[in-house]
């Protein structure tokens, strides 16, 4: 009897239809590390039950895109976008349509359900974009990007001169007179307010980040902006050289302004893809496997830190954080002299890694990386780079910035004063067990004969380089992760890229994949040049 009752239980539970799925749903979806950004479909469907989604992630720009398929089958709904790669599936519960949004990495989600009052808020969503006037010569572009929520708002914060780019934003108001907003992260707050205007809503009043600058905030500046639009190298205090190859002759073009010919600069995190060159040497060699994990170099890890391979570390696919939780950043002029072996394996240690593993730039896993080498080789990472890249690339203004060490004393006079983004001056960085992240020091031609290498490497050379290129992860359609360089194509077009930038520094390299065009970028102010990067090795100027 018990056996029936259950069945005839089973058979009123009501079945959803596609009636109930329909409307406008939003949700919060944690990308870690406090992170969050809006996700939305809006669900409809026709006479004959066929469901229709478009799919919104107003935080990135995106809304109305089309979903390839969609289906509701024993109350599940399951959304497919081939061109985002991207699946979703989830029911409804409590008023909630709860599921997991799976792109990369599966990551789980409840939406709700937008009412007419949260419908009505949809006129203040979107991207307000404005500029920050530094000075008379530098400005800096900020954009604010609002998402409706149910009963709310979320909003994210951009910095694109910066390579910053969804900025927790903690609080934000918003209605027909005011626009206010808090991004603790950064320690900056707004407050402005609507003007009249016939042909945008913008709002007026003061962005305060330590001082306060004017700053005015318009919705319909989105038109008005291209990511295309052309930049000026005249305009950047940067030391530079254009690559090219044809018919076997190499041609360098070289070009300085406002910075002194020959100087030698901080790369930053450049420096990831020679560590990653040096990974690629050991995997090309097969002096170590494509899956060796950190306990087979690394004594007594606790899992699942032990299970991290090496190619997750040289992938930002290892679940470490950005930086270790016992790095003491509040000194950044120099926040990574006095980080040693003993702290980085202390923080190795007692990390917990974020769940799912999925794509996490990584300081703290490039530093591990090239202390892994340094064990496996029983040799210091300056030797291994020296060996590897320096002296066969005739690289002799190139080296570690490792603080109290002789060479670096040697070299001192030639490094270039660094400056702010606001053009004050700052001190150079020094480094020790982050070495791997950022530590290396060069000059353009040397940048230059190292992009060479990666353009037409020697017979010798070219497993390491193949092995060093070869993509590894899928981040979007049109970018891909290899071991330390990011892999972009665009139409016909695919290029290689790494950016790097300290206190008072900044650079970019960057080469086609069919190895006819480089580019380095070099500059001794902490204004990003990635875009002009971008447009000099794409769009060459006659």
């Amino acid at each position: 009897m018990k056996q029936l009752l259950l069945c005839l239980l089973f058979l009123v539970i009501p079945m959803a239809s596609a009636s109930d799925f329909s409307g406008t749903w939003r949700g919060q979806l944690n990308l870690g590390q406090g992170v969050s950004i809006v996700l939305g479909f809006d669900i409809s469907h026709n006479e004959d039950g066929e469901v229709n989604v478009l799919i919104d992630s107003p935080n990135q720009g995106m809304h109305d895109f089309p979903a390839s398929s969609a289906a509701i089958k024993n109350n599940q709904l399951t959304i497919q976008s081939d061109e985002l790669d991207a699946q979703f599936s989830g029911h409804l519960n409590n008023q909630k349509l709860s599921g997991e949004w799976k792109q990369g990495q599966a990551m789980p989600i409840d939406l709700s359900r937008l009412a007419s009052n949260d419908e009505q808020r949809m006129r203040f969503e979107g991207t307000y974009k404005g500029t920050l006037d530094i000075n008379a010569n530098t400005s800096l572009p900020l954009q604010l990007n609002i998402a409706v929520l149910a009963n709310g708002y979320l909003a994210t914060l951009d910095s694109p001169a910066q390579e910053s780019f969804g900025i927790p934003v903690d609080q934000v108001n918003i209605d027909d007179t005011q626009l206010t907003f808090q991004a603790s992260m950064i320690g900056a707050s707004y407050s402005g307010t609507l003007t009249e205007s016939e042909s945008s809503q913008c709002y007026k009043g003061q962005f305060s980040q330590g001082g306060k600058l004017p700053l005015t905030l318009c919705i319909k500046a989105t038109e008005q902006t291209s990511s295309t639009q052309q930049v000026n190298p005249a305009d950047y205090n940067v030391d530079g050289a254009v690559i090219t190859y044809s018919n076997g002759q190499w041609q360098v073009e070289r070009f300085t302004h406002h910075v002194p010919k020959d100087a030698q600069f901080e790369i930053g995190s450049v420096t990831k893809t020679m560590v990653a060159f040096l990974l690629a040497e050991d995997l090309a060699n097969e002096s170590l496997a494509q899956d060796t994990q950190l306990a087979e170099v690394w004594d007594k890890l606790p899992k699942p830190i032990g299970d991290i391979s090496l190619v997750s570390l040289a992938t930002h696919f290892s679940g470490l954080p950005r930086l270790p939780a016992n790095l003491d950043v509040t000194d950044d002029t120099n926040p990574y002299a006095d980080y040693h072996l003993n702290q980085l394996s202390d923080a190795l240690r007692n990390t917990e890694l974020s769940s799912p593993m999925g794509y996490q730039y990584s300081n703290f896993g490039y530093s591990v990386l090239a202390e892994t080498l340094v064990a496996f080789h029983h040799q210091s990472l300056d030797t291994l780079l020296t060996q590897s890249l320096f002296k066969p690339l005739n690289m002799n203004h190139s080296y570690l910035a490792l603080e109290n060490e002789d060479h670096v004393k040697a070299h001192i006079n030639a490094l270039a004063q660094g400056h702010r983004f606001d053009g004050d001056t700052t001190s150079h960085w020094y480094f020790d067990a982050m070495a791997g992240a950022g530590a290396v020091v060069s000059t353009v031609d040397d940048m230059v004969s190292y992009i060479k290498l990666m353009m037409q490497p020697p017979e010798s050379q070219k497993d390491t380089v193949e092995t060093v290129l070869e993509p590894r992860e899928s981040l979007s359609t049109q970018t891909q992760q290899a071991l330390g360089w990011l892999i972009q194509n665009k139409g016909q077009q695919r290029w290689a890229w790494h950016n790097g930038q300290t206190a008072g520094f900044t650079s970019y390299v960057g080469f086609t994949l069919d190895g006819h065009r480089g580019v380095v970028l070099l500059s001794n102010q902490a204004r990003p040049v990635t875009q002009l990067g971008q447009q000099l090795l794409l769009t060459p100027v006659k």
